[in-house]
């Protein structure tokens, strides 16, 4: 079993904003669909275990801008089990130079009652692992609560993923939208926990502060928080 996976991207001017860097949903992207072609090669996959990988925690790193026809290489692992938890890390490189890292904890869900399945019921599991190779630490719990609010957003089609719910790249997007980014801001790091399904129909309500350095986001529908972020940001 193949336990490191390595996959070029070439950012393209669909992963560009404004000020022409490339977005950070770009990266949630590409490691999404790495993960995935990771799974697939490993015989993992939605289809293999007759389950749906659901991504709980992301926590990216950005180690510098890149722009449009840069090629991004994303190199991807499972880092360990941690109860039902799955640790997958990345590593980004463009130009032979690191351009970032993250860590990401995933669950599997039970395809009919969306109840989460433990690790220990795959059997494969065990050889997926790469946990000697060095990774950031899991990612904790965020406070969030208090945020005034900054805009609200209808779930529509193109939010929507092969679950049916709003896909985590869409939410990297919408946590961006809500930090009103000026022409010389750089997310330097950003973590999401998706605390909660958010299916076709709702309408959001993005609450965020900036102060300072950091920023905090929260995303609410129905009394229910749906997804937590907080990062950091820099000059460029």
């Amino acid at each position: 079993m193949q336990t490191i996976f390595d996959k070029d991207y070439e950012l393209t001017y669909g992963h560009i904003d404004w000020r022409g860097i490339a977005r950070p949903d770009a990266y949630f992207e590409f490691m999404q669909d790495a993960a995935t072609v990771h799974a697939r090669q490993c015989h993992l996959d939605r289809d293999d275990i007759g389950a749906l990988w659901v991504l709980s925690r992301m926590y990216v790193e950005f180690a510098r801008p890149l722009a449009a026809y840069d090629v991004l290489r994303v190199t991807t692992w499972c880092a360990g089990i941690k109860g039902p938890s799955w640790l997958r890390a990345f590593e980004f490189w463009s130009n032979g130079q690191p351009a970032g890292r993250a860590i990401s904890s995933w669950v599997i869900l039970d395809a009919q009652t969306h109840r989460i399945l433990r690790p220990s019921t795959i059997p494969a599991a065990a050889e997926y692992t790469c946990a000697a190779r060095e990774t950031l630490p899991m990612p904790a719990k965020l406070e969030v609560s208090g945020l005034p609010l900054h805009h609200t957003h209808p779930i529509v089609y193109s939010d929507l993923d092969i679950n049916n719910h709003l896909n985590n790249v869409k939410i990297a997007a919408l946590v961006c939208d809500s930090l009103d980014l000026g022409q010389t801001d750089f997310v330097r790091t950003v973590q999401i926990n998706y605390t909660a399904e958010t299916p076709a129909s709702l309408t959001l309500s993005l609450h965020a502060d900036r102060s300072g350095q950091d920023f905090r986001v929260c995303g609410l529908a129905q009394d229910t928080v749906r997804f937590e972020s907080a990062g950091t940001l820099t000059g460029r």
